[in-house]
């Protein structure tokens, strides 16, 4: 369908004035932050305080979400890296045969983090898990799809929820000997990628640290205009800030 490309600049500072906002019961998380639960807090009085009705709804599939996830997009990464064997372009490393120069190639050029990826996606879409995994985590992905579509048909234009479940950590932190512990910072954000929807996440203050926190809007199929107002909306009330100088 070609849809022409909408005026985003013209959407900041229009008024959201009698939008309806969503706050998802399933995104309270045992164990988060008090400081995350404020500002979600925070950013929902500002969206009310600018005209918007604010009213919760139900994403019943969410707890779903990151473990579909991370058999999806791993399988994807599989199927799409396949292609980058130092053969056609790229990088090549040179091997004394076919198949240690795709060896090669691959190990040089993919991190840890990729080749993790691909290790997992390559096992879910190999004979006898295919439809154990992969085929059981697409049809979990059409459930949090329609989550979201029954959540827009009763009338919300867009879903308010937190960026992160933690405030930003340090650069290799986290992950090292547990990677799971990266991938469950993703829980909220996930969903917007599993249902195919626009989102937006909105530095909305600090913790007690100084350290940025986000909130994130998750919106309707190609209406990113409604984001941007209402993500201009968060930006304003929560003012801006400046991070202290690390690098």
């Amino acid at each position: 369908v070609d849809i022409p490309v909408p005026d985003y600049e013209a959407a900041i500072g229009r008024s959201v004035k009698g939008m309806k906002i969503g706050i998802p019961r399933e995104y309270r998380l045992d164990g988060m932050p008090a400081e995350i639960e404020k500002l979600w807090s925070d950013g929902a009085d500002w969206l009310k305080a600018a005209g918007a009705e604010l009213v919760e709804v139900s994403l019943p599939h969410t707890k779903y979400a990151l473990p579909a996830y991370y058999i999806v997009a791993p399988a994807e990464a599989s199927s799409n890296l396949a292609r980058y064997d130092g053969v056609r372009y790229g990088l090549r490393v040179s091997g004394k045969s076919i198949g240690e120069l795709y060896e090669n190639t691959r190990a040089e050029g993919f991190g840890p983090e990729v080749r993790r990826r691909v290790m997992i996606g390559t096992y879910v879409l190999s004979a006898g898990y295919y439809d154990a995994y992969y085929i059981r985590a697409q049809k979990v992905r059409t459930l949090i799809k329609r989550d979201f579509e029954d959540c827009f048909a009763k009338g919300v234009n867009a879903i308010l929820t937190p960026a992160t479940p933690s405030a930003a950590f340090g650069i290799g932190e986290k992950g090292g000997a547990d990677p799971v512990e990266m991938y469950l910072n993703d829980i909220f954000t996930v969903t917007v990628n599993m249902a195919g929807l626009p989102g937006i996440a909105v530095p909305a203050g600090k913790d007690s640290q100084g350290l940025p926190l986000g909130l994130q809007l998750i919106g309707r199929p190609f209406d990113e205009e409604t984001l941007f107002s209402l993500g201009e909306v968060i930006e304003r009330a929560a003012g801006r800030f400046t991070p202290v100088r690390w690098w």
